[in-house]
């Protein structure tokens, strides 16, 4: 008889859920939010422990397993294609990893078991942390550089100016050149997603980032010196223009924080909705 402790089975698989989860969206490339992740994983921890409730045993049935994959990776990730594409993956790396843990559990001490398909461990924290640790190195770090990124992932940003703030997704691009007269990379993002983080007087309109000139002749000195500039552009089948940029005073790209960023604004969004924003270099 396998004796079940439902705070090891919570702790197990809630640590195991979340590192799926986690290198899923680093696989992806997609931007990380762990809160999410975190939530995703708390719902398939409650749900490895509910199976082994007194007349709960129903939610081991197949059915009841892929909903719950459905659940934490809608938590984790949200819907839409991009959900249903991250729900696969996660349900890939779970099969292949299962088998991962299983092995690192039997080179420990060999009592790993799974009644009812969850896996259980005696309360030993080092067979625990070995096994977490395992599944992470080769989720994370292994099946990620088998995958090729071609240059391009998706990161999150955080633009600051004065005590206002932003958040957006943006495309990382090695083949974006764009750059300051310093010779930085310059972030290229929608103006709506960063006129939120602009003064109100004046505030910016369209017409100021479709008229690159006008709008830093109607703006002009109104939000500061130094804060607006024009920067010239060439793009492949676009010819070559101008670009209206503002320098933030502060930009947070995937946890580097990086002072008085410029950033140039787009008439036009960039994406249909994944990211809102281009930077490469």
């Amino acid at each position: 008889m396998t004796i079940v402790y439902l705070d090891v089975v919570f702790l197990l698989n809630g640590v195991l859920d979340y590192l799926l989860l986690l290198s899923a969206a680093r696989l992806a490339s997609v931007p990380l939010h762990r809160l999410r992740l975190l939530g995703g994983a708390l719902l398939g921890a409650c749900y490895a422990a509910a199976v082994f409730l007194p007349g709960m045993g129903f939610l081991s049935h197949p059915v009841c397993r892929v909903l719950c994959a459905a659940a934490m990776a809608l938590a984790a990730y949200g819907g839409g294609r991009q959900g249903l594409r991250l729900l696969l993956l996660f349900l890939a790396l779970s099969c292949a990893l299962a088998g991962i843990l299983v092995m690192i559990s039997l080179l420990w001490d060999g009592h790993l078991s799974y009644p009812r398909g969850i896996p259980v461990t005696p309360p030993d924290w080092k067979a625990l942390l070995l096994a977490a640790a395992g599944c992470y190195w080769l989720s994370a770090t292994v099946l990620r550089r088998l995958v090729p990124s071609h240059g391009r992932e998706l990161i999150p940003v955080k633009l600051r100016w004065d005590c206002r703030q932003v958040s957006m997704t943006a495309l990382y691009d090695t083949g974006n050149l764009l750059s300051g007269p310093d010779g930085s990379p310059v972030l290229v993002a929608h103006w709506q997603s960063v006129a939120p983080l602009l003064p109100d007087i004046p505030r910016i309109r369209r017409e100021d980032v479709c008229d690159p000139v006008g709008g830093l002749s109607r703006i002009g000195a109104g939000w500061g010196a130094g804060r607006l500039h024009l920067l010239p552009y060439q793009g492949v089948g676009a010819g070559r223009g101008l670009l209206l940029a503002v320098r933030v005073d502060s930009a947070v790209l995937d946890s580097r924080v990086i002072h008085r960023q410029l950033v140039a604004l787009s008439p036009e969004p960039l994406s249909d909705g994944r990211y809102q924003a281009v930077i490469g270099r």
